[in-house]
């Protein structure tokens, strides 16, 4: 027993009573009984020599010395877990943690993964999504994929292309709206996507700048939210051809004016300069800067109205 270490069968216990949100909860998860977790619990106070629930009547609160001791526990178990997985062979079986913004990883990244599964069988992925950058390293993250963020100094990048911001809405939405000129944008209920990294005052200061934006609005914090909700008719939006990429191959959104937009380098993938060789990194890189070409060759020999093509990711 390393000096100072609690028992880690009162540390389990304490965690999962902290993730439970009760003794209850923790006891079933831990398939032992309410009085076994009081008492790993009360070994961990006596431990620690200080309370970390408060008890009232038949309910516990954890206290705030609870909270920070498990978000550290959490931390440390996330790098054991990590360690583990480093030293783990398990028959040649490479893993990969992998972190994404979350409107590629729903759009675009998940739909593709059966393909990367084809490629390489002998790595497991994991996916995280979450718009805050992953610690690379730290949690076990090797990549992530980033929106609009500088890449970090230790790390490299790589650009995925450039994409085109444009107005996007359904065939339905423009049919009945009568969307042909961009003069009609003052007409019609708008969708802004707030993470976009080009607005609706962007784009019209850049395309229409005679036009008066309509005050009648949408709001949303995810790209694939608005995607949706553009998708059901419910307003014209502005946003990456490359997160609606496959929306507007399936017909459900098209472009009202066509590839009229912005293009700007909005996604990168970020991984560590010391951790370049790692086969499972080199792996997914080649996999998607392959799937990223594809998509442009699909997008170039799409065929529709002239007034509406499927624009080129790059």
């Amino acid at each position: 027993m390393i000096r100072g270490m609690p028992p880690l069968k009162c540390l389990q216990t304490f965690t999962a009573v902290m993730e439970s949100g009760s003794f209850a909860r923790a006891a079933e998860s831990l398939n032992v009984t309410p009085s076994a977790v009081s008492h790993q619990i009360r070994m961990l106070e006596d431990i620690l020599g200080k309370p970390l629930f408060v008890r009232k009547n038949r309910t516990v609160e954890p206290s705030e010395d609870a909270v920070a001791y498990a978000n550290a526990l959490g931390e440390s178990f996330t790098r054991i877990a990590v360690a583990t997985s480093r030293f783990s062979s398990e028959g040649g079986v490479q893993r990969l943690m992998l972190h994404s913004a979350p409107s590629l990883a729903t759009l675009w990244l998940v739909p593709r993964l059966a393909s990367f599964r084809r490629r390489h069988p002998e790595i497991d992925l994991t996916l995280f999504a979450g718009h805050e950058p992953a610690k690379l390293g730290d949690e076990g993250f090797m990549i992530d994929i980033q929106y609009a963020r500088p890449v970090p100094e230790d790390c490299e990048g790589i650009a995925l292309g450039e994409e085109t911001i444009l107005p996007l809405a359904s065939p339905d939405f423009v049919e009945r709206h009568r969307l042909e000129r961009v003069e009609d944008i003052s007409n019609v209920p708008l969708i802004h996507s707030v993470r976009c990294v080009v607005q609706w005052d962007q784009w019209v200061a850049r395309h229409a700048p005679h036009v008066m934006l309509n005050r009648r609005a949408m709001t949303f914090d995810r790209a694939f939210l608005a995607l949706m909700a553009a998708r059901d008719g419910l307003g014209l939006m502005l946003e990456s051809n490359l997160q609606a990429s496959d929306m507007l191959r399936a017909g459900e959104l098209v472009l009202p004016f066509g590839p009229l937009g912005i293009t700007a380098v909005a996604h990168r993938l970020i991984y560590r300069r010391e951790d370049r060789a790692r086969p499972q990194i080199e792996a997914f890189v080649a996999w998607i800067t392959d799937e990223m070409a594809a998509d442009r060759a699909l997008a170039g020999q799409s065929q529709g109205s002239p007034r509406r093509p499927l624009p080129s990711l790059a």
